[in-house]
This record gives structure tokens, sequence and C-alpha cells, in this order.
């Protein structure tokens, strides 16, 4: 039995990427991509097996892909993203011992152009990633996960299926993906910089005696 990835798009260059990696998997993988207004229609009908009209809001379109396709394992990716060939496969063999829901254990940059980079991808398995799910249809729809408010754009499934289907890390399964994402841009604006700058008094005090020890 195949997965279904559902490949949110709107307008990212890596698009073909993303899609000639879930072609390349070692299992069967039907690819359809959730269009967003920016989405180069043309190209996406020429990569993947279905392509559904253009949606504003990440969630409405990724939701609206799911709820149309047939199938009862699900690959939620993002078109941003690349995965290893080994990825669908594995993410199958834990569904089908019984997992409701699996997240991908090993997140990596396509590009190691930032510091914060080397920050999001030490804390990769803790955030929710949407692009590095897998999932039952059946787990996600008992779960009222398609119900919920989708209005902002930005409205992702990644939260409620990691909570609400218990997914746990299968660190087999490697995504790369554009980092750092919005998500980490977020987190380093309200907490990162802020604990930092928090902390500095405290390693004023420590550093500054032992600077003063080794220079006497």
């Amino acid at each position: 039995m195949s997965a279904v990835a559902v490949v949110v798009d709107d307008g990212e260059p890596t698009l073909e990427k993303c899609i000639s990696s879930l072609r390349g998997q070692t299992v069967p993988v039907r690819i359809v991509v959730a269009a967003g207004p920016k989405t180069d229609l043309s190209l996406a009908e020429k990569l993947a097996d279905k392509v559904y009209s253009p949606i504003s809001g990440i969630g409405r379109a990724r939701v609206n892909a799911i709820l149309n396709e047939e199938g009862e394992f699900f690959l939620s990716c993002d078109a941003d993203s690349v995965y290893e060939a080994h990825y669908a496969e594995y993410a199958l063999q834990d569904l089908k011992a019984g997992a409701k829901a699996v997240k991908a254990g090993v997140i990596l940059p396509l590009e190691w152009n930032n510091p914060l980079v080397l920050i999001e991808t030490a804390f990769s398995l803790i955030p929710p990633y949407e692009y590095a799910l897998a999932f039952r249809k059946s787990a996600f729809l008992n779960a009222g996960i398609h119900k919920l408010d989708y209005s902002d754009p930005r409205a992702d499934i990644g939260g409620a299926v990691v909570i609400r289907l218990n997914a746990w890390p299968d660190f087999r399964m490697v995504a790369f993906t554009r980092m750092p994402t919005k998500g980490g841009y977020e987190f380093s604006e309200k907490y990162l910089f802020s604990a930092l700058a928090g902390s500095t008094p405290i390693l004023a005090v420590v550093t500054v005696p032992l600077v003063a020890s080794v220079l006497k």
C-alpha cells in the first residue's frame, strides 16, 4: 500500500527538487500539490500526480487535499523541503505497525547559511514541523484535526497532529529543509535573544573574576 504525499506550495523555487525526492522514494508515493496563490500551476501539473486549485492559507490548502484524497497513509510535506530516499518507507513501516502518526527524527538544513541554522537544527526535534509528519487519515479525521480553525494564513496541522496523534520521532526518517524556518526566526526573536540578553549579567559576574585571575 502506497502513501499520499501532500506537498504545500506557494511559489517555492525548490518545488521540483522536493517532488524529485519524493519520486525517488524506495516505495510508491502518490504526489499531490496543495497549491497556493503563487504556485506555478503549469510546473506543478507537470511534476505531480494531482494539483489542487490554489487556496490561500497553508493549513486550509493542506486539509483540503487530505480530505479529497483517498488512502490511509499520508505524508505531510512542503515544497521547500527534500526527503531522503527511505523516508516514506520508514514512515509506512511505523504506521502499518500501529502508530497513528510519526515525525522525522532528523531534520537538516538545505544550506548552512545562517548561524541560527545551527541552533534550530540542534532543537529540531521539539517543533511540530508540518513538513516532517506522516499519519493515518482515519486517525486524523477521528481526532477532528480537519475541523480546526485555519483562518490564519500561517495556521497548519503540525501541532494538532503531534499532540492529538502522539507523533513520536523516527530517527531513520531524514528531511532537509530551508532554514532558518519562520518558526525559527520567531523563536529567536521572542525567546532566544531575550534569554541571551537576560543571561549577560550572570555571565559577566562569572567570567570577569575568572579572566582577572588568569591575567594575574
